[in-house]
């Protein structure tokens, strides 16, 4: 029985270290397969970043990366989208010019074809009309108050091959009449309310208040499109409020609405006798990396992947930021494209890091926080920029704000004002156009304003114009909006340009979050979202209606918002979380804004409330207080106003609503 225990022993003994052989030598294999497999897949991060930068004293890209154009997916492919239309082939834009009496419109349709192609013909479609020529006059004989449409198709060897449909037109001549007094002097004296974040359909109803208060203009905030996504997110947020100044293209649908939509607001307040002004972003487009390409990585060793951005049109546009692949459509490597405008590379400063303030050279060609800087000094630039802006006018826009404008050459904007004049007939500009510029001084005052260089906005900006053809009136419905009222006013201690250049204004968008370090006023102002102190903030509102130191002309009122949870969407639904519709997205968005309407015909104004009663996602509607507004009334030469004569029709409204 021993020797048979043995036997057993010996050879469950064998069979273990066979089984334990085994074992180790598929593991072996095993380690050395997974090695494998990883190496094959592994990624070393590596991307294109630090290949586009300036090289030298180069400025812009050359005219030879426009070849790596039309980047747009054709139909067919799995990254397509019917917004992209056929940009693969054939991209352009309706650029409108009017007579010296602005009772005719020649409409250039401006395209251009992917060089890939031949023996091709474009047959162009104004209204009901299709043509071969690309010029289209129309006259105020006919009116097209719903929108001229404009399409155009590409046929190659005589078969279409390509479409591609603008956005519908309108012109001067249908905009209803401003009715407003004397006092108002053609829309050259009075308040605007900046509504931060209020979409169009909600100002069109505010406009009544607005009216009866006496303010002279609304302007709403970037009326181009821009990045508006549902795809991904940023830290956990969607869509925050500074997307808006991330444009993608000059097509007239925002966050705030429809092309349509916009132009329903600005008759509806036309016909109640208020203008309507337009925050302009011409000095950049969408940051570097923020684009349509289906998949983006980091140069880190985490090695992140995200996915695209959308437009609030629908609009492709690609950047060079963050790619590592060829265009699988050209075959070259990415480059700057926003077909819908249309933009290529060329139009384009070369990538050049905003570090420095005080550099000329870098104030005006770097790339601001990562945005991509527009070559403003390319004559095509400069007109499209004018084109964008003629758009508006046609429309029935009266003036624009335009951002970011130190970042723009004074050299340069004066081009582009001469550009928009010849526009509209080459006369003086419309009586009630005001453009008002940001210019924030910091401490380069003395590069922006008081030292008299060729960068200054000062005199030497009034020169610049002078010596392109704009008049001593064109020049004075020319302003500067600055960051030193109220702290330190002149910023020079003496007024380098006449004061009735000077927009004025207590809080601006860019103070709109509690860890902004901007407009640090100390005791010479107030921002009411940070400060959270409505007696405070009104005291200095209406302090600036009462000071008599200059002949100001243009006074703003900022109505904003409070933030809910440190998160910087607007209140209009489209920073709610439970609107997202990419993975990336639904899985990663934390910090959800819930919708509420911007109208509310109750309001008194100031209804976030002070810092024993704050309210979160609340719109303030600083604009509705009565204090405020007969502040404003009394400097325009107008009558004070009773709470019930001020707020009867909007109670009647409330009442109507259910509100009170």
């Amino acid at each position: 029985m021993q020797v048979l225990r043995e036997k057993s022993h010996s050879k469950n003994k064998n069979l273990l270290n066979k089984f334990l052989y085994i074992i180790k030598t598929n593991m072996i294999k095993l380690l050395l397969l997974s090695i494998l497999i990883i190496g094959a897949f592994s990624e070393d991060c590596s991307n294109f970043n630090g290949e586009y930068p300036c090289q030298g004293d180069q400025k812009a890209y050359p005219e030879s990366w426009d070849e790596r154009s039309f980047q747009t997916p054709p139909r067919g492919d799995s990254t397509y989208r019917e917004t992209y239309q056929d940009m693969h082939y054939l991209v352009g834009y309706a650029q409108l010019k009017y007579s010296s009496d602005r009772r005719i419109c020649t409409i250039n349709f401006i395209t251009r074809v992917n060089p890939s192609l031949s023996n091709y013909k474009i047959i162009y479609k104004f209204g009901d009309r299709e043509q071969e020529s690309s010029t289209f006059t129309v006259t105020s004989s006919r009116s097209y108050p719903d929108g001229f449409p404009i399409s155009a198709r590409l046929q190659v060897n005589g078969q279409d091959f390509a479409k591609l449909e603008l956005e519908d037109e309108y012109f001067l001549w249908d905009n209803p009449t401003v009715n407003q007094g004397s006092q108002y002097e053609n829309g050259q004296k009075g308040a605007i309310v900046e509504m931060f974040g209020w979409p169009y359909n909600d100002i069109a109803e505010e406009c009544d208040f607005l009216a009866t208060a006496g303010y002279m203009a609304v302007k709403v905030f970037p009326v181009g499109e821009h990045i508006l996504t549902y795809d991904t997110v940023e830290d956990g947020e969607l869509n925050p409020w500074w997307f808006i100044y991330q444009p993608v293209s000059y097509r007239l649908t925002s966050r705030g609405g429809t092309k349509k939509e916009f132009k329903t607001m600005i008759n509806t307040c036309r016909q109640k006798g208020v203008r309507v002004y337009a925050d302009a972003v011409i000095n950049h487009m969408a940051g570097n990396g923020n684009d349509m390409y289906p998949d983006h990585r980091n140069n880190a060793g985490s090695c992140v992947h995200w996915g695209p951005k959308a437009g609030s049109d629908g609009s492709p546009w690609w950047t060079t930021g963050w790619q590592y692949q060829n265009n699988p459509f050209t075959g070259k490597r990415p480059g700057l494209e926003f077909p819908a405008v249309p933009y290529t590379p060329s139009d384009f400063h070369c990538e050049r890091s905003l570090n420095s303030w005080t550099d000329p050279n870098i104030l005006s060609r770097g790339w601001l926080t990562g945005l991509t800087d527009l070559n403003t000094e390319k004559d095509y630039v400069r007109q499209r920029i004018a084109d964008f802006i003629t758009a508006m006018l046609s429309m029935g826009v009266s003036g624009i704000r335009v951002d970011a404008a130190k970042h723009i050459h004074p050299t340069d904007l004066a081009a582009i004002f001469k550009k928009l004049k010849d526009n509209l007939g080459g006369g003086e500009l419309p009586d009630d156009f005001t453009a008002y510029l940001e210019v924030l001084f910091g401490g380069e005052k003395d590069l922006l304003m008081c030292g008299g260089g060729d960068y200054s906005f000062g005199t030497p900006f009034v020169n610049k114009m002078k010596a392109v053809g704009l008049s001593d009136n064109d020049i004075l419905k020319i302003k500067i909006w600055g960051s030193d009222y109220p702290k330190e006013f002149p910023i020079c201690g003496y007024w380098e340009i006449d004061p009735r250049r000077h927009a004025i204004g207590l809080d601006c968008h860019d103070d709109q979050f509690p860890g902004s370090s901007s407009r640090d006023m100390q005791d010479k102002g107030s921002v009411y979202v940070k400060e959270r102190n409505a007696e405070r903030h009104r005291y200095f509102l209406v302090q600036m209606f009462t000071r008599t130191d200059a002949n100001w002309k243009i006074k703003l009122v900022l109505s904003s918002y409070s933030f809910i949870n440190n998160a910087y969407g607007y209140p209009d639904g489209k920073s709610d979380c439970s609107r997202c519709t990419g993975e990336q997205c639904r899985n990663n968005c934390r910090r959800s804004v819930p919708y509420q309407k911007a109208y509310n015909p109750s309001s008194t104004g100031y209804d976030a409330g002070s810092s024993n009663n704050w309210k979160e996602n609340t719109y303030t509607r600083t604009h509705r207080d009565a204090e405020v507004v007969n502040a404003m009334r009394k400097w325009m030469g107008l009558s004070t106003l009773t709470s019930d004569q001020l707020y009867a029709k909007e109670r009647l409204k409330a009442k109507q609503m259910g509100l009170m």
